[in-house]
């Protein structure tokens, strides 16, 4: 009897125990995970709020007693007692995960959001702790913990799960590339520059990407310098067989002689039948007029008198179709893109690293788009490995537009692409490569070796020195009089001595890049007929630069347009056409698609009236109403400012 007492009153105890740790509740200290925790006077959603946490307070936190709101949980605070729920409160242990930021910057947000205010920002190779229990939020941020505190919230894109090199950022910038992702491509990229301290050549893949942003189409030429090593195959065609094309171009002559002028020039993957072998040169012919690329050397044309357009006669449409070609350009058998990267799978980086690189260069530039995003990954992995920056940014730029949306996905419709005003060529102008450089009066121009074209930028004759602050009013004779002769002089002998460094600079610039200037059309051929026939124009311009405003006058007797032969049929592809040009400062070179020749000369009419009405915003832009065009204007000096008594 007395054990069964004992036993009860054992229970009795137990039970009391509970009831009295229910009421008083458990506690546990916590985290405030969001930015300004609200406390409320009472348990309840519309109770007042009275006070607020910061982001990362720790508080001592009590559950809710049995007859409390199981969702509400109490904090001692001075105040007195407030009520929250466990929404913005993480429990310890808090650390998570080891992570490091991998950008040069980071910044921390109060809130779970992109949005949410700045509080901080984090260095690159930064060691933190995720935290280990989200809350509620943009799915791509996360908690960080620093020193054992809670900080804020990230972007996941700033940090990795390794410790940040250089080897390792360039890789991951790699990666965003072949996603044709610049924007997360060249924070990677600036991080690994900075890791590397300024050192190695991974500066050129900031700048690679910033061009790719913003002048895409700079970068083309990284990969169009490849040559007959880019060949699948040993064995070149022979008398009687059709060869195609190796290099991105090469060149038909009159003779078999590199000292004989240059006919034409044929693009990569281009079709020829081998009529005879003779040595190393391969007398060859234009199979059909369907290559996707070509440059036609048009020369000096005639002066077309005012209101007339030089249409192409029978003859001058029968462009020629025979020439010789260096037998070490052609190969027997063309091969798609997707072929030539297989050959690259056989070969090994070790020794055939050099071959590899020519054959995924020359497969892009002949990929299809569906083909491009097989292609343009492991041209820009064969480029990071020879830390050839600029020309995986360019890959990857050519697997952008492949993309569906893309402008070569988009490119189904005959397009005037480029005009380019050049000033001289050193060497044919159709084996030449178009290269940009800035006129300095004080600068050197050696001639430069091999066919190169230049593009000349800030090239305008010097202002005329302008005396009128040196003058001053003579009543009796009712003007102005250079009185203060010494500084009259001083101001004309400085200004001779610029005129005379302009001189003595065109004159260097002149040796290298010899003239006539030369522009330089790109025509991008779409599927089915030509919108029209293609004209090409030159139009001087007479410019005063020497009023309150920049004033231009078309000189319409000294313009000249002329028909230019399209291909009788062409798949999707670009051609190119070269015209000497009469003149390269003040004027207008320009292209245009029309029905006719008297159509044409209107709208090259109506171009040079909105030139002139309009100079400075047309001198912005590079196409307006149909025509696209180069323009060249002396730069606008102003008005001498006249004294008044």
């Amino acid at each position: 009897m007395r054990s069964r007492t004992l036993s009860l009153l054992h229970a009795v105890a137990w039970a009391l125990v509970l009831l009295l740790g229910g009421a008083c509740g458990s506690s546990q200290e916590m985290t405030v995970t969001q930015d300004s925790l609200e406390l409320r006077s009472e348990a309840r959603d519309d109770a007042d709020v009275v006070e607020k946490l910061p982001l990362g307070a720790r508080v001592q936190v009590h559950s809710p007693r049995f007859w409390e709101d199981a969702a509400w949980y109490r904090i001692e605070a001075k105040g007195g007692t407030r009520w929250t729920k466990l929404d913005g409160l993480a429990p310890y242990p808090l650390r998570g995960e080891t992570r490091f930021v991998r950008l040069e910057e980071v910044p921390v947000h109060a809130t779970r959001e992109s949005s949410g205010r700045v509080v901080e920002t984090l260095k690159l190779g930064t060691e933190v702790q995720l935290l280990a229990q989200e809350p509620p939020g943009a799915a791509e941020y996360h908690g960080v913990i620093q020193g054992g505190a809670l900080r804020g919230y990230v972007d996941e894109f700033g940090l990795s799960a390794e410790k940040p090199l250089t080897r390792n950022l360039l890789e991951a910038s790699s990666e965003y590339l072949k996603k044709g992702d610049f924007e997360r491509a060249k924070p990677l990229a600036k991080a690994a520059l900075a890791m590397a301290e300024g050192n190695g050549r991974s500066g050129a893949l900031v700048e690679a990407i910033t061009v790719a942003e913003t002048e895409p189409g700079e970068l083309g030429r990284e990969l169009i310098d490849f040559t007959e090593k880019a060949a699948t195959e040993a064995a070149p065609p022979a008398k009687g067989t059709q060869g195609y094309v190796i290099p991105y171009r090469a060149s038909v002559r009159e003779g078999p002689d590199d000292r004989d002028a240059i006919v034409t020039m044929l693009p990569v993957n281009a079709a020829v039948e081998v009529l005879n072998v003779q040595g190393p040169w391969a007398h060859v012919a234009l199979v059909a007029k369907k290559t996707p690329w070509m440059a036609v050397n048009l020369g000096d044309l005639a002066k077309i008198d005012a209101g007339e357009t030089a249409a192409l006669s029978p003859e001058q449409r029968g462009l020629s179709s025979r020439g010789y070609m260096r037998l070490a350009v052609l190969q027997a058998k063309r091969l798609s893109a997707t072929e030539h990267l297989a050959q690259v799978n056989t070969l090994s980086r070790e020794e055939h690293g050099q071959e590899r690189m020519e054959l995924l260069k020359r497969a892009l530039i002949i990929a299809e788009p569906q083909e491009v995003p097989q292609v343009a990954p492991a041209l820009i992995d064969e480029a990071f490995h020879g830390e050839r920056y600029r020309l995986a940014v360019a890959a990857a730029v050519r697997m952008k537009e492949a993309a569906p949306g893309g402008t070569l996905a988009q490119s189904k419709e005959w397009k005037i692409e480029t005009v380019t005003s050049i000033y001289g060529c050193s060497g044919s102008p159709l084996a030449a490569q178009v290269e940009t450089l800035e006129f300095d009066p004080d600068g050197e121009y050696s001639k430069p070796s091999g066919s190169v074209c230049a593009l000349i930028t800030g090239l305008t004759s010097p202002c005329d020195v302008c005396l009128s602050d040196l003058s001053e009013y003579d009543a009796k004779e009712r003007e102005h009089v250079l009185r203060n002769k010494v500084a009259v002089d001083e101001a004309l002998t400085d200004h001779s001595d610029v005129i005379t460094a302009y001189v003595k600079a065109t004159a260097r610039l002149e040796d290298a890049y010899p003239r006539p200037s030369r522009m330089r059309v790109t025509v991008r051929a779409g599927s089915g007929a030509p919108p029209g026939r293609l004209f090409l124009f030159e139009l001087p311009l007479e410019v005063e630069r020497y009023e309150a405003q920049l004033q231009v006058k078309p000189l319409f007797k000294e313009a000249r347009v002329s028909e230019i032969a399209l291909p009788e049929s062409a798949d999707a592809g670009r051609w190119e056409y070269w015209m000497s040009t009469l003149q390269w400062e003040d004027s207008a070179h320009g292209a245009l698609f029309s029905p006719d020749p008297k159509t044409a000369w209107k709208t090259v009419q109506a171009f040079a009236r909105g030139v002139q009405s309009k100079p400075t915003e047309l001198l912005a832009r590079n196409e307006t109403a149909g025509v696209v065009y180069a323009l060249h204007l002396s730069e606008h000096c102003g008005r001498c400012p006249s004294r008044r008594k």
